[in-house]
């Protein structure tokens, strides 16, 4: 799996520029790396939500997740991300998510037009982090329970009345 690590790459590319840049332009750069960081994690987990709303299923997903991996290690050749048959699969995994015609649009745009590595390297890390989280359930709060006793009647000797 030939992802891209975003921390890794960002770090190189910092340390690279030390002493090569001005204060001003690394924040300008940090800034950048800060913000394209954020939109792949929301496009991730926008998409990954929007497709567990829809119904997706793992196989779904899990297939999702082979074709970003391989379409990350065609951007990086410089080849097309998607072959003829990814792109029916992708439509097919959308339609079964109910999600729009644009959304699955959009999506390729940003993968194919773009050759956003980054995004498809973001998508494919959040479904593989998806997929090893467990959720453990948190047992609900004891309620205590105060034991009322209620107050017994006195016995009271009735006396009989005899006529």
């Amino acid at each position: 799996m030939a992802l891209v690590d975003f921390a890794a790459f960002t770090k190189k590319v910092l340390d690279a520029v030390k002493g090569k840049l001005s204060k001003k332009e690394v924040g300008i750069l940090k800034r950048l790396f800060t913000r394209v960081k954020k939109r792949n994690t929301i496009l991730a987990a926008g998409l990954l939500s929007a497709l567990k709303a829809g119904g997706a299923s793992k196989r779904d997903t899990t297939r999702l997740s082979k074709i970003l991996e391989t379409a990350n290690e065609r951007i990086i050749e410089g080849k097309k991300p998607f072959t003829e048959k990814e792109k029916k699969d992708l439509a097919v995994i959308f339609e079964r998510a109910n999600m729009p015609k644009k959304a699955e649009a959009k999506f390729k745009h940003n993968v194919e037009t773009d050759e956003d590595d980054l995004l498809v390297s973001e998508i494919a890390e959040s479904i593989h982090r998806e997929e090893k989280t467990k959720f453990e359930f948190v047992p609900e709060k004891k309620m205590k329970t105060k034991t009322i006793s209620l107050p017994e009647k006195k016995k009271t000797q009735q006396k009989s009345r005899r006529a």
